[in-house]
């Protein structure tokens, strides 16, 4: 459906990723949904354009959206490299809007086609305008997909949800251990539990991926543990 209405609106084709804000996931393209070409795709990894790409790096740090054709006229050095071999796979101008969802970062990029391209650096396109109209409902989209496909969700034990929880709010093992009179030895079995459920490499990772899903409420808030048996 987000195909039809990108193409409706005038976009050739589109990418959405949407992650931890910082990637573990060594694959560029890791959970990420796209129509950019593939022989781009292809190139991106092959070349190790990741560790250039001033999208990934403007979307990671910033709010407001990034316009390809402005961008690449300021470009210089590897940056100018970056959007010379875009150009060379079709993608020559669009925009990029960063993605915010829990703690998870991410991008809505899409390309326009030529010829209805021109130079839409500014908000004055209608189909910018109804592109940014679109970003809420993306979003709910993946918080619904996020809630219902993490099979785990049932299987943490209500010690793991509290563990979780106290880790989310910046306590150590150390630290938990003493809010929960527990050894800090136990604490790190349950928490690597819950990272082997979660798919997760690390806690920090466990900590967004459980947040994103809606498993603990945010640091600071009221655990939920306690619904948990």
């Amino acid at each position: 459906m987000l195909k039809k209405v990108l193409r409706e609106l005038g976009f050739a084709s589109f990418l959405i990723s949407l992650g931890p804000a910082r990637p573990h996931d060594k694959n560029p393209l890791s959970g990420v949904l796209t129509t950019f070409p593939k022989q781009w795709l292809e190139h991106y990894c092959s070349d190790g354009l990741i560790e250039i790409d001033p999208i990934l790096k403007h979307c990671r740090r910033e709010l407001v959206p990034y316009f390809w054709s402005a961008e690449c006229r300021r470009a210089r050095g590897r940056s100018r490299h970056f959007w010379e071999q875009r150009q060379r796979f079709g993608l020559r101008n669009g925009l990029s809007i960063p993605l915010r969802y829990e703690l998870f970062r991410g991008t809505l990029s899409v390309a326009f086609d030529d010829s209805q391209a021109g130079d839409k650096t500014d908000f004055s396109s209608p189909a910018i305008s109804k592109l940014f109209m679109l970003v809420p409902y993306l979003l709910a989209g993946m918080h619904h997909q996020f809630q219902n496909s993490i099979p785990a969700r049932q299987s943490l034990t209500s010690k793991e949800m509290e563990c979780l929880y106290w880790a989310s709010a910046g306590k150590t093992s150390w630290e938990i251990s003493q809010i929960l009179t527990c050894s800090e030895r136990t604490i790190d079995f349950h928490l690597l539990n819950v990272r082997r459920k979660l798919g997760s490499v690390n806690r920090q990772q466990a900590v967004g991926t459980a947040s994103a899903y809606g498993l603990i409420a945010p640091a600071g808030g009221r655990p939920c543990y306690s619904r948990q048996r």
